[in-house]
Order: structure tokens, then C-alpha cells, then sequence
């Protein structure tokens, strides 16, 4: 796991300008680095070593004949088949790390190399016979990359703070960006905050060319997934799949030369992850855990239980004892580089820190909800589809009746307002509903730029293919529909992008086995019978705990790994937040209208829950609030000089 960086183009003081660089990823690689001067383009790497740690592993990396170099961050977990592959064909290599097969790969393929590639990975190689730059990413985006595209010149980085001090970047802030944030509390590629940079999406391929003095440049689409539902499985044969291939998938995910331990939250996914990594290595695996004093956010009996049944050594972190304090709250929201909502964040990073001091590398059990249907919305769809049976005026009269039940918390806030949003909605908007954290009226009420930009609907209509063997149910293309827009959508945006930045602060590689390309595909046609029964949800994975965890884990309903902010943060967080946002140096109401927001600041700070939103729903629209104050108010930070050793092929 690195930070890699670069340009292809013409830049004054490029050397000085890439050593910035350098400083900006330092976190992500302190084991190393490597700058390589071009004619036409530079390369940035620093590194964080985890498989080959002789010098033979350095990147950037180049082809025997000096043509070809490239610059990685992430694993590929079948390198070794690779490599066999290759040396067949007469190609010769000096170590044995990943990043070494990516320049022969690209000699041998070109830009099909990216197609035989299985793991996470975000690439960059620079061709000096085409003066081409390519840039990749994994087909989830597991791993981040973000570029800027200029006349003269195309940038690019792991994270856009390594992007955001580069010398002339268009820094001005993208409206349509924060319109979707406040929608989603994440900014969904290909946008970020700025328009001048912008997030190379999953599954994607940029090519770059030097052409007179100008970059040209154009992107196209190497993976794209497919949903197609076979109704003929069965769920003891494709749980005994899932168990082989989720065997498979730890073992090669294992790969390491440095100490590798598993993120046990204690929900089934992790417990799943942690119990195939113990059984492969033979025992002696470090599982570690974060704990709350608020029960309903807090699963540590789960993850102790879960330890003790499969022997591993297991490290119980206290959440209590790392209090929300403002310093560490904005400091890792700022570390994301644009406006960044999701508030597990700080749980996680939380983890992360305790097992950097025990560990470099990290699997964790995110994916399996994605591909297994195993959030509580897919039980909810079954319920929406069958009340849309019910004429429209019902759904209204009964939102009528509910509202002063809601207002005396004698039912949730939401269910008033989500009966009127449902009623007579086509599949899109149903959705869009579900994924949105701020919906409809409130978004129109909140921000200055309702009906100026492009509406939220469009990210969730489908762009992914659907196979379906016979004219599916209308339950069947919802469900389809939820997994692309989960994948597509939630996990690269928000989750994927939340767990690079929490672990790699901590220059902590997390690896994902439940996002093997075999068993994800696997899941992709399931049936949503096998996804959901009644309000139980991940049928085939809880199938699969049955077999290997104990019974109270196997049959626990989900809980989402969050962090009670509300009760989380001290009483100086709440007097700095209300200055921050209602003082005179807020600029927030340049794109939200004070009257909305206002009273969620004050309720928060007060102590006092809304009528209308939820508990959780107060706490992460004040860091929805909070991210967006801090990006706007941020400046291109300064970095020293500092002495990198740099390859200069001019």
C-alpha cells in the first residue's frame, strides 16, 4: 500500500513542486519514496512496504528496457500467476513484490493489462515511446486516485490534498458537488469539491497523450458489473460455495512479509473474515475490536465471543476513552480533502491507530453486505412494494394521522414523511429515497441552489447491465436495482473512501477479502429469496456463519459500525461547533439558507432532539454541516522543503 502521484506535462520547478508531493502522501508510504524526472512527465511514490521489502521493491518501477514506468498503490492478490505467465514469455525480474509484473504487464498487453489484474490497485504508468500517461483504478475503487486536467498538463494523486497545493489548481468550489453532498453526506465520482480536480471513478481507465505541447486525454471503462438473479440456486449449494470461495479469497489476501491481523467488528461479515484468516494460518491471528458504553451502538460481546471461538488474540479498544475532541474530530474530516460525512469514520480510525501499533496490515469484513443483500433495506423494499398496492390517498391520510404520534415520539420522526415520499413512485425514486440522507422538500428547503443544478436523481438510475431469466418481479428489479446503486454509489464514494482514509492516516493497509471478484460475482446472482426472508437479511452468509461462528452471532440482527456522536464529542466540541458555524467566519450560508440550518446546530449543541429527524440524523447533519465549513475555510497548505532522491531522465 502506497501514495503514488505525478503528471504528465510541462511544470516550472517540477522537482520542488513533486517533493511537495511527496510530503502530502508521506503518511500514506513512510517506508520509503521514489521520484522519477521525465522529458514529458513525473512520477511520485511513496512507500508503505508489505511484500518484498529489499530495495527491489522501490518504486517507480520501469520494463527491462527503461520504456515503460509505473507507479502502484494497493495488492494484486494473483501476481505470482502472473508473473509465472510472463517469465514463460521470456520476461526476466529481480524481486518478487507485485508492483514488479505492472510495466511487462502493460509491455505485454498494453491497456488490456488491466483485465487480468485481480485485487485492489490504483495505477499509473507513464509510456515514453507514445508519451502517454495511463491511470487505473480496481473495480470497486478499493483504492483511490483523483486527477487534474489542464491545458498543458494532466496531475494526479492518491489523495486530493496531495493535489490541492500543486501550483495554478483551479480551486474553486463546484456547486453541483455540495448540492449532492448535502443530499448523500459523500461527493460522488467523477466529482469532487473542486472543479479542477476531479475522481477517476471504478472500474475506470485514463489515457493521456503529449501532443504539441498540450495533454489530451480521454477515459473509457474496463469493468463493468452485471446483475443477473438465477432462480434455479439452492441455498445449501451456494452456501458451500461461498465457503470455498471466501476460503480462496483469505488465503490469497494473506500475502504479506509484515504482521497482518483482522478488524473483528463483530458483526457476521468480520467474523466471517477473521475465522477463514485463523484457519489458514494455522492460529496465532490478532483480531482487535473498538467498544462503546452506548449498547445500542456497541457489539464488543459479539467480537469477544467470535475470538474465543476461533482462538485468536483479540485487543479491545475503549471508545470512551478516546473522546470526540474538536482537534481530532476536524483534523481527520480535513484529512479527506473535500466535504466527508460518515461518521464511522471515527470509530474506525479510532481501531486503525490501536492496531498500527500491533500491525501493518488489516483485513476487514466490508463487501459482503453489497453483494449478499445484507442491509435492512432490502427487507424494507419487499414492505414498500407491497403498500404501493394501496391507492395513493390512503398513504396520505395515513402520513395525517401518524404526524402528531411522531411529534410525541411515540413513533420514529421519519415515518410520517417517508409514507408521503413513497406514495405513487416509480423504482428510481424509491431509491434515490433510501440512499439520500437529506430528501425532497428538505433539500429544496436547505439549499440556494435547488433547480440551478443537475438533480440528484440522475446518479441513481441504472447504468449497470441486468440479466434476468424471465420477466422479473417488481421485488426482483428493485432489489437489482439497491445492489448496483450500493455498489456503484455507496461503497467506492462513502465506505471504500472512508476506509482508505481512516487506515491510511495510520499507514495501515485494510484489505477487503469479501470484494473478491469470484465470490462478488457469485453474489450478483442470487435471487432476492436468498437475500432476504421476512426481516432477516444476508440469507446465505448467515447460512454460512451457521456452519462456522457461534449461534448468538450467527443469528444477531445487523448493527451498523457507528460512533454515538451526540453523546462521543465534550462540551467544547459543542461551544467551538456553534462558533464555527453560526459565528461571522461561517460561509456555509453561501450555499445553505441559515433559517434551515440553524435550528439543527442549536438542537445539537442544546442538548434537544427534533420532532422530524432522528437521533442519528441530528448528529451526522452537523458533521455534514461541520465537513463543509472546513473544506470551504481550508487553504493550500505550505509544505518545507525536504530532500527526496530523484532518478532524472532528461
Amino acid at each position: 500500500m502506497c501514495g503514488i502521484g505525478g503528471w504528465i506535462g510541462h511544470r516550472e520547478n517540477a522537482e520542488v513542486v513533486a517533493r511537495s508531493m511527496v510530503r502530502a502522501l508521506r503518511h500514506r508510504g513512510p517506508d520509503g519514496d521514489g521520484l522519477l524526472s521525465l522529458p514529458d512527465a513525473t512520477l511520485v511514490h511513496t512507500r508503505l512496504s508489505i511484500i518484498d521489502l529489499s530495495p527491489a521493491g522501490k518504486q517507480p518501477m520501469s520494463n527491462a528496457g527503461g520504456t515503460i514506468w509505473s507507479v502502484f498503490n494497493g495488492e494484486i492478490y494473483n501476481h505470482r500467476e502472473l508473473r509465472r505467465r510472463l517469465e514463460g514469455k521470456g520476461y526476466r525480474f529481480t524481486g518478487h513484490s507485485d508492483s514488479e509484473i505492472i510495466p511487462y504487464l502493460y509491455e505485454e498487453m498494453g491497456t488490456e493489462f488491466v483485465n487480468v489484474l485481480r485485487g485492489m490497485f490504483a495505477i499509473a504508468l507513464y509510456d515514453t515511446r507514445s508519451h502517454s500517461l495511463v491511470l487505473t483504478r480496481d473495480r470497486f475503487g478499493i483504492k483511490p486516485l483523483f486527477y487534474a486536467p489542464e491545458e498543458e498538463r494532466l496531475s494526479f494523486a492518491s489523495e486530493i490534498n496531495a493535489l490541492r497545493n500543486l501550483p495554478g489548481m483551479d480551486l474553486r468550489i463546484d456547486r453541483q458537488a455540495v448540492y449532492d453532498y448535502a443530499a448523500l453526506f459523500y461527493i460522488p465520482a467523477p466529482e469532487t469539491f473542486y472543479r479542477g480536480i476531479r475522481a477517476l471513478d471504478a472500474g475506470e481507465l485514463l489515457e493521456a497523450r503529449m501532443e504539441h505541447q498540450k495533454v489530451t486525454w480521454r477515459i473509457k471503462r474496463h469493468h463493468r458489473w452485471t446483475v443477473a438473479p438465477d432462480p434455479t440456486m439452492q441455498t445449501d449449494e451456494v452456501a458451500g460455495r461461498v465457503e470455498g470461495l471466501l476460503r480462496s479469497s483469505v488465503e490469497r489476501q494473506l500475502d504479506s512479509d509484515v504482521p497482518l491481523g483482522c478488524l473483528l467488528s463483530g458483526g457476521i461479515d468480520s467474523s466471517l473474515v477473521s475465522t477463514a484468516a485463523q484457519q489458514a494460518i494455522g492460529g496465532g491471528l490478532q483480531t482487535f475490536n473498538v467498544r462503546f458504553s452506548d449498547d445500542a451502538y456497541d457489539e464488543t460481546w459479539a467480537a469477544k465471543s467470535v475470538a474465543n471461538h476461533i482462538g485468536s488474540d483479540h485487543t479491545v479498544l475503549d471508545m470512551d476513552g478516546e473522546k470526540g475532541t474538536w482537534t481530532r474530530i476536524t483534523n481527520l474530516l480535513s484529512h479527506a480533502g473535500q466535504p466527508f460525512a460518515d461518521t464511522s469514520i471515527f470509530a474506525l480510525n479510532a481501531v486503525c491507530r490501536l492496531m498500527r501499533q500491533h500491525v501493518t496490515v488489516a483485513l476487514s469484513g466490508d463487501g459482503g453486505d453489497e453483494g449478499f443483500g445484507g442491509y435492512n433495506l432490502y427487507w424494507q423494499l419487499a414492505r414498500i412494494a407491497r403498500l404501493q398496492l394501496i391507492p395513493s390517498p390512503m398513504w396520505w391520510a395515513g402520513a395525517a394521522v401518524l404526524t402528531p404520534f411522531s411529534r410525541l415520539c411515540l413513533i420514529p420522526p421519519h415515518i410520517p414523511s417517508r409514507l408521503r415520499e413513497f406514495s405513487g413512485v416509480d423504482d428510481i425514486a424509491i431509491i434515490q429515497d433510501l440512499y439520500s440522507w437529506i430528501r425532497g422538500k428538505e433539500l429544496q428547503r436547505l439549499s440556494w441552489d435547488e433547480g440551478k443544478v443537475d438533480s440528484i436523481r440522475r446518479l441513481f438510475e441504472p447504468r449497470w447491465d441486468y440479466v434476468f431469466r424471465k420477466t422479473p418481479s417488481r421485488i426482483e428489479r428493485l432489489s437489482a436495482l439497491a445492489t448496483e446503486v450500493n455498489v456503484r454509489l455507496v461503497l467506492c464514494n462513502d465506505f471504500l473512501f472512508k476506509v482508505d482514509n481512516a487506515s491510511m492516516k495510520e499507514s495501515l493497509e485494510v484489505r477487503v477479502p469479501m470484494l473478491d471478484e469470484d465470490l462478488f460475482a457469485l453474489g450478483l446472482c442470487l435471487p432476492y429469496h436468498l437475500k432476504v426472508h421476512g426481516k432477516t437479511c444476508k440469507i446465505i452468509l448467515r447460512e454460512v456463519a451457521k456452519r462456522w461462528l457461534p449461534p448468538a452471532v450467527a443469528r444477531k440482527s445487523k448493527c451498523g459500525f457507528g460512533v454515538p456522536v451526540d453523546r462521543w464529542v465534550d462540551a467544547d466540541f459543542k461551544t467551538r461547533l456553534k462558533e464555527a458555524l453560526l459565528g461571522r467566519a461561517s460561509r456555509i450560508s453561501e450555499f445553505f439558507r441559515p433559517e434551515v440550518y440553524r435550528p439543527i446546530i442549536e438542537g445539537f449543541c442544546d442538548g434537544k432532539q427534533s420532532h422530524d429527524t432522528s437521533r442519528q440524523g441530528l448528529y451526522q447533519r452537523i458533521i455534514m454541516l461541520l465537513s463543509l465549513q472546513l473544506a470551504i475555510s481550508r487553504k493550500p497548505d505550505q509544505f518545507p522543503a525536504m530532500s527526496v532522491p530523484c532518478l532524472n531522465l532528461n
